[in-house]
């Protein structure tokens, strides 16, 4: 048997969860109870979170962050203290570190 911890990215109550088949944003509820998963429009990671961290060129991160958050910039701008703009660059950083 094998276990894997997959990493979950929390930006107030916009959510990246990771999968075995990818990662897939979602916007919970005040609550906590119920989403609406956003992958009908803008971008779906195709693997995990983990897999790809490190492996994003450096001059398409910012056009990455930008569409991938794009379905849930209205929820950051309420919700998330720096807004949408401070989610994409804490993905973006993330995004490029290696663990």
């Amino acid at each position: 048997m094998e276990e894997l911890t997959l990493t979950t990215l929390i930006f107030g109550n916009v959510v990246i969860e990771s999968n075995l088949r990818g990662a897939e944003l979602r916007i919970y509820s005040e609550d906590w109870r119920g989403y609406q998963l956003r992958t009908d429009c803008g971008v779906t990671f195709r693997a995990p979170l983990d897999d790809i961290r490190g492996t994003v060129p450096e001059r398409d991160l910012a056009a990455l962050t930008e569409k991938f958050f794009q379905p849930a910039a209205a929820e950051l701008e309420a919700h998330y203290p720096g807004g949408v703009e401070r989610a994409q660059k804490e993905l973006a950083q993330w995004l490029s570190t290696k663990a």
